[in-house]
């Protein structure tokens, strides 16, 4: 099943439209939503 990441600006429910379709992570479930460009 393919992967997803959503960015932090689109909404949520783009991610249970998608659900379906493939496996999907907002930068939020991660807990990437403070990091930078570059950041690691």
């Amino acid at each position: 099943m393919k992967k997803v990441l959503l960015d932090e600006n689109l909404p949520v429910k783009v991610k249970f439209r998608l659900q379906n379709f493939c496996e999907v992570f907002t930068v939020k479930d991660k807990g990437w939503n403070a990091l930078e460009n570059g950041d690691a």
